[in-house]
């Protein structure tokens, strides 16, 4: 019993201890998780670093919101006064104000009748003028010649501001010391000159160097022309004297044929002859030979018999031989030429022939095929080269003719009402695509300088001005300029924003400039608050440093646009 029951007391003591433990792990998870939500001790010195720099940023804030409420409250109490001031004026003047108006109306009752009067009567004195000169009336006319005048006084205003410029660009250039600087043009224009004469000597000379040439050239095509001719003749004679020589070929091999066969007829007889002088010698026949071999016609070497001194007997016999000879030589040639004219020549060389005429016709086709179509494929090509250079020059035009306003627009202000210019030029107005293109821009009240040498904001500005105006002939659906307002000053910037605004809001977007420009849709990245206030909404980036990413703030400028 004692075994047991202190058995019982050691098991319940653990069952105890596992539910204690239960417990303690339950809150060790806790606190593991509680400590994870939290995030390590860096992470919380730097959200800790964040916080108190935003509350730092929000403090001074806040201080400058004071300072602007305050003055704004002294503002507001300032124009509720004035406001006050306004109103009791108005009430008084409103009475004077509404005698005023009903005078007003009534004398400009009457100055009507007196303009309907007086236009009778000056169009029944201009009746006649006013036909010869083509117009309704005499009002028109004068509203044209206004017009006239009007843009003449323009014209003149303009001139009179390029002619100011010139006076100043005229005095700056006097009062700099240009005696150093004639001598020195005075000696380029003097070794210029010398370069100019000997170039036109060489041109001259390599004038009557081309027209030599071309002298030679046209010879040279004529005997081109003439060794063609020559050329064909000469094909001409070769063809015929190919089929000459494949008729003459097969003669040849005809007749070598035949040779061959009487070669070895011959060859046949010597063996006859001997094998006959072998069978005399057998049977003791002496055959009389002839002393002089040329008493007789043959040249062959050898001993020469005389047939006729033989007997009777053996002639006889000889004969007999001879003709049972000449019948197997006769049977034999039989046989032979009936063999040679089973194996016919070779008739297929016309046909050959005619094939490699038609092989060589079908060549000289394609040849010709080839050169149509190298022909048209040129002609192609000037056309799309053409269509190529037209449609350049009708983008550098209208880019060309655009490029200067939009620049004054960029440039102008209360001190310099006309603004900038700027113009394009080409280096090769023959063939543009060889050559570039020359980017010149003045800012106001600036002489004429290299692109090289203005600053980066006058570069910035001429760089959007090209950009605006190549846009003008090619419009795109929105712009995305990213930190344009980098090198530029606050005056610039303003410039800029104001045009861009001009070009993309609401205005501009529902009719057309008045310029002949069409409006646009744009995105700016900048860091300038110049910017800020000509847009129509904002788009803030800012870090998330609690999920590690970026994030967007948007804010519509449009409701409070100003009236």
């Amino acid at each position: 019993m004692t075994g047991g029951t202190s058995g019982g007391m050691e098991a319940r003591s653990k069952q105890w201890d596992d539910k204690k433990i239960e417990g303690l792990n339950k809150k060790k998870e806790q606190y593991e998780a509680e400590l994870e939500s939290l995030g390590s001790i860096r992470d919380m010195h730097l959200k800790e670093s964040e916080a108190s720099g935003k509350i730092s940023g929000l403090e001074k804030k806040i201080q400058y919101a004071e300072i602007e409420k305050g003055s704004i409250e002294d503002k507001l109490s300032n124009l509720g006064h004035e406001k006050k001031t306004i109103k009791e004026r108005i009430e008084c003047i409103s009475p004077e104000l509404k005698k005023l108006n009903d005078a007003v109306n009534k004398s400009n009752a009457e100055i009507r009748k007196l303009e309907r009067r007086i236009n009778e009567i000056t169009d029944r004195i201009y009746r006649d003028f006013s036909k010869s000169v083509g117009v309704a009336n005499i009002r028109e006319y004068e509203e044209n010649r206004l017009k006239a005048a009007q843009n003449i006084a323009e014209e003149r205003l303009n001139l009179s501001s390029q002619l100011s410029k010139l006076k100043y660009q005229l005095e700056y250039e006097q009062n700099r010391d240009m005696s150093s600087r004639i001598l020195e043009l005075e000696a380029s224009l003097s070794a210029l000159e010398k370069d100019l004469k000997r170039v036109q000597d060489r041109e001259a000379a390599a004038k009557v160097a081309a027209e030599k040439s071309a002298e030679e050239v046209n010879q040279l095509k004529e005997e081109v022309k003439e060794w063609k001719s020559k050329s064909e003749e000469c094909e001409k004679e070769i063809q015929e004297w190919k089929k000459k020589a494949s008729a003459a070929t097969t003669n040849i091999s005809k007749l070598i044929r035949l040779i061959n066969s009487k070669k070895a007829q011959i060859g046949q007889l010597d063996v006859q002859k001997q094998e006959i002088l072998d069978k005399c010698e057998l049977e003791q026949i002496n055959l009389p030979i002839i002393s002089d071999p040329m008493d007789t016609d043959n040249s062959v070497p050898g001993p020469h018999f005389d047939f006729d001194q033989l007997s009777r007997a053996l002639k006889d016999k000889r004969h007999s031989d001879r003709d049972k000879i000449e019948g197997d030589f006769k049977q034999k040639i039989d046989a032979l030429v009936a063999e040679i004219e089973r194996t016919a020549p070779n008739l297929k060389a016309l046909d050959q022939y005619e094939a490699l005429l038609e092989k060589e016709r079908a060549v000289t086709e394609e040849f010709e095929a080839v050169r149509k179509e190298e022909r048209e494929k040129t002609q192609r090509f000037n056309e799309v080269k053409q269509r190529r250079y037209q449609l350049f020059m009708d983008a550098f035009n209208h880019i060309s003719g655009n490029i200067d306003k939009i620049y004054k627009q960029l440039t102008k202000s209360n001190t310099h009402p006309l603004g900038g210019t700027a113009y394009l030029n080409l280096e090769n107005d023959d063939d543009p695509f060889l050559h570039g293109i020359k980017y010149t821009a003045m800012p106001p009240t600036k002489r004429f300088r290299d692109m090289e040498q203005l600053s980066g904001g006058e570069k910035t500005v001429a760089a959007l001005a090209l950009l605006f105006s190549i846009h003008s002939y090619k419009p795109s659906p929105f712009f995305i300029l990213d930190e344009v307002d980098a090198a530029l000053d606050n005056l610039n910037v303003a410039k800029v924003a104001g045009f861009i605004r001009s070009k993309s809001c609401e205005g501009a977007r529902t009719s057309q400039d008045a310029d002949g420009g069409n409006g646009f849709q744009s995105i700016v990245i900048s860091l300038k608050d110049t910017f800020y206030d000509k847009a129509e909404a904002l788009v803030g980036v800012y870090r998330d440093s609690e999920r590690g990413c970026s994030r967007t703030l948007t804010f519509d400028l449009t409701k409070y646009r100003e009236s």
